[in-house]
Parts: C-alpha cells; sequence; structure tokens
C-alpha cells in the first residue's frame, strides 16, 4: 500500500488530514516535542496542539513529560481497532432508538388532478366511501348548494340521501347570503360573511382534502395527506367557531 492509499484508508477510519500527519510522522519517528512534530510535519505549532489532542482523545498517542516539557509517542497502530470498537459500542448503544425512528412509517403526500363533468361524482364518491368507512364527519368550506344543484342535481340529491341512509355527517360552511339549504340531520351549516367566503369549495375527509375549483372546465384536486387534512380541520374549526349558525 502506498502512502497516498494508508492516508485514504486513515482519512476514511475518521481522522483529519492534520491527525494523519501527525500520526504517521510519530510513528516514523518516535518521541518528539511539538516544536520537533511541527518541524518534521510541516504544521504550525498550534495546529499541532489542537491535532494532538484529538489523537490524545481517541487513544491514538500518548506523552511524557520532561524538565516541564511534553513529549509525544504513537501507540501501537492496534490501537485503532480498539478505537474503532468503542466506536462500535457507542452505536450498538443507541441502535434501538435509531431502528425505533427508522421504523416510524413516513407519510407519502399523493396528488389527483381531475377535471371535466364527472370531477362533482368523483370528489363526492369519495367522500361518501371514506366516510362510511370511518363514520367520522366531512367538514367543507365555501360551500354553494345552489351552486351544485345547478351543476349536478341528480348527483347532489343521490350524495345526500346516502348520507341519510348511513347516518352521516357533514358540517359546511358557506356564506350569508345563501339562499338554498339542505334540510335534515346529516347536513349542518354556519354563515360567513361574503366577504370571507372563498368560492373554491374545500372539502376535508378522512386524511384528504378535495378541492372544488370553478370554471370552464372545472377542475378537481384530491390530496392524500395526513398532515394537510388535519391542518385545513384546524382552520376550519377556527372559521367554524367565528360563523353564525344558520
Amino acid at each position: 500500500m502506498t502512502k497516498d492509499s494508508l492516508k485514504e484508508t486513515l482519512k476514511r477510519l475518521g481522522m483529519t488530514n492534520n491527525e494523519i500527519e501527525i500520526y504517521l510522522t510519530l510513528l516514523q519517528q518516535g518521541e518528539l516535542s511539538v516544536n520537533e512534530i511541527g518541524s518534521k510535519s510541516g504544521l504550525h505549532r498550534q495546529v499541532c496542539y489542537d491535532a494532538l489532542d484529538r489523537l490524545l482523545e481517541k487513544g491514538f498517542v500518548s506523552y511524557i513529560t520532561k524538565n516541564g516539557k511534553k513529549f509525544f509517542n504513537s501507540l501501537h497502530p492496534e490501537k485503532i481497532l480498539d478505537y474503532l470498537e468503542e466506536k462500535k459500542e457507542e452505536v450498538n448503544s443507541i441502535l434501538p432508538e435509531l431502528n425505533t425512528l427508522f421504523k416510524i412509517e413516513k407519510e407519502e403526500t399523493n396528488v389527483e388532478i381531475i377535471k371535466g363533468k364527472m370531477v362533482f361524482r368523483t370528489i363526492y364518491n369519495d367522500m361518501f366511501k371514506t366516510m362510511k368507512q370511518t363514520r367520522e364527519p366531512m367538514y367543507a368550506m365555501g360551500v354553494d348548494e345552489k351552486r351544485y344543484m345547478d351543476l349536478d342535481e341528480v348527483g347532489i340529491t343521490q350524495y345526500i340521501a346516502k348520507l341519510r341512509r348511513e347516518k352521516l355527517k357533514e358540517k359546511l360552511l358557506s356564506k350569508k347570503s345563501a339562499t338554498f339549504f339542505f334540510e335534515g340531520p346529516q347536513s349542518e351549516y354556519r354563515l360567513l360573511p361574503d366577504h370571507l367566503f372563498n368560492p373554491n369549495t374545500t372539502h376535508i375527509y378522512g386524511n384528504k382534502v378535495a378541492i372544488l375549483i370553478w370554471g370552464n372546465p372545472l377542475y378537481g384536486i384530491i390530496i392524500h395527506s395526513k398532515q394537510v387534512a388535519d391542518a385545513n380541520r384546524k382552520y376550519f374549526e377556527i372559521l367554524w367557531k367565528m360563523a353564525k349558525k344558520r
């Protein structure tokens, strides 16, 4: 093995360039003072002190004091194995905790974009399916039921009928000027001032958020993310407390 290859190997074991120069100098020369180490390695005195402190901590060198002056020497190269064994034990001591962190399920975020005439039914079928599984309410902001009736009267009527049949609930934020609402225990409305009304309806259900973007064509975005769903639920609750009961 060449000297350069030896240095590269020592570097991979966690030694710095300065530590390597000093360690190899001591291996070759034996006991040396700091001034002698600096002279033979070409390193500044303070740099030598810093690197020697780290080598002492790692157990690669030792020193003795003669007439108040420190002289350093390398320990047997097999001490490198002792150092690596200590590091292995340190890693083993925290391995269970690292494994626990590694096994924590990483949330995957998936976004679907749909458009056209079937956007409404696609989203509402997905909402009903999820609500039926979770038995939890659907929360929606920016609801204008008259707009839904104009878009797909059959689809929205079927959706409301399925909610009633399955005894599922939805909590809806509409605007003060709204004129049409679905009656029954399935739908609970609260009203916001018109200037706070966002016309792009946002639905929160399970770990999903579905947004209707009105236009021609109609667009729908379904976001699969617990983090996004939870954040939107919190925002909904803030608006719900501000809104007036119908």
